[in-house]
Protein backbone atom coordinates (compact mmCIF):
# COMPACT_ATOMS: atom_id res chain seq x y z
CA UNK A 1 0.00 0.00 0.00
CA UNK A 2 3.04 2.36 0.42
CA UNK A 3 3.45 3.12 -3.13
CA UNK A 4 -0.42 3.61 -3.51
CA UNK A 5 0.31 6.61 -1.22
CA UNK A 6 3.41 7.80 -2.96
CA UNK A 7 1.83 7.63 -6.72
CA UNK A 8 -1.12 9.72 -4.99
CA UNK A 9 1.46 11.92 -3.46
CA UNK A 10 3.18 12.36 -6.79
CA UNK A 11 0.57 13.32 -8.57
CA UNK A 12 -1.08 15.66 -6.47
CA UNK A 13 2.60 17.15 -6.44
CA UNK A 14 2.52 17.52 -10.20
CA UNK A 15 -1.20 18.62 -10.01
CA UNK A 16 -0.30 21.35 -7.38
CA UNK A 17 3.08 22.63 -9.58
CA UNK A 18 1.11 22.79 -13.10
CA UNK A 19 -1.50 24.79 -11.00
CA UNK A 20 1.22 27.30 -9.96
CA UNK A 21 3.12 27.85 -12.82
CA UNK A 22 -0.12 28.20 -14.93
CA UNK A 23 -0.76 31.61 -12.92
CA UNK A 24 2.92 32.91 -14.90
CA UNK A 25 1.38 32.02 -18.49
CA UNK A 26 0.17 34.23 -20.61
CA UNK A 27 -2.09 32.79 -23.33
CA UNK A 28 -4.11 33.66 -25.93
CA UNK A 29 -7.07 32.12 -27.75
CA UNK A 30 -4.95 31.87 -31.03
CA UNK A 31 -2.09 29.79 -29.13
CA UNK A 32 -4.84 27.28 -28.78
CA UNK A 33 -7.04 27.57 -31.78
CA UNK A 34 -4.75 27.59 -34.37
CA UNK A 35 -3.38 24.48 -33.47
CA UNK A 36 -6.26 22.81 -32.53
CA UNK A 37 -7.90 23.28 -35.87
CA UNK A 38 -4.59 22.11 -37.68
CA UNK A 39 -4.85 18.93 -35.20
CA UNK A 40 -8.99 18.52 -36.13
CA UNK A 41 -8.23 18.78 -39.58
CA UNK A 42 -5.13 16.02 -39.49
CA UNK A 43 -7.49 13.99 -37.25
CA UNK A 44 -10.16 14.10 -40.65
CA UNK A 45 -7.68 13.88 -43.37
CA UNK A 46 -5.78 10.68 -41.47
CA UNK A 47 -9.05 9.16 -40.89
CA UNK A 48 -10.17 9.24 -44.31
CA UNK A 49 -6.79 7.40 -45.51
CA UNK A 50 -6.75 4.84 -43.05
CA UNK A 51 -9.79 4.90 -39.98
CA UNK A 52 -8.06 3.39 -36.95
CA UNK A 53 -7.28 5.20 -33.47
CA UNK A 54 -3.96 5.14 -33.74
CA UNK A 55 -4.34 7.08 -37.44
CA UNK A 56 -6.78 9.43 -35.80
CA UNK A 57 -4.09 10.16 -32.93
CA UNK A 58 -1.32 10.57 -35.19
CA UNK A 59 -3.03 13.01 -37.20
CA UNK A 60 -4.08 14.82 -34.10
CA UNK A 61 -0.64 15.01 -33.19
CA UNK A 62 1.06 15.98 -36.24
CA UNK A 63 -1.99 18.65 -36.95
CA UNK A 64 -1.32 19.67 -33.49
CA UNK A 65 2.59 20.12 -34.62
CA UNK A 66 2.53 22.14 -37.61
CA UNK A 67 -0.04 24.45 -36.35
CA UNK A 68 2.00 25.16 -33.34
CA UNK A 69 4.45 25.70 -36.05
CA UNK A 70 2.37 27.96 -38.17
CA UNK A 71 1.40 30.07 -35.48
CA UNK A 72 5.05 30.39 -34.32
CA UNK A 73 5.75 31.52 -37.42
CA UNK A 74 3.11 34.29 -37.87
CA UNK A 75 4.45 35.94 -35.21
CA UNK A 76 7.71 36.92 -37.01
CA UNK A 77 6.47 39.41 -39.11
Amino acid sequence: MTWLRQSRFHKLLALALILIMAGGCQVQPAQVGIPLAYGLTGTCLALLIYPTVAAGVVGFVVGCVLGAAVYNNSLKR
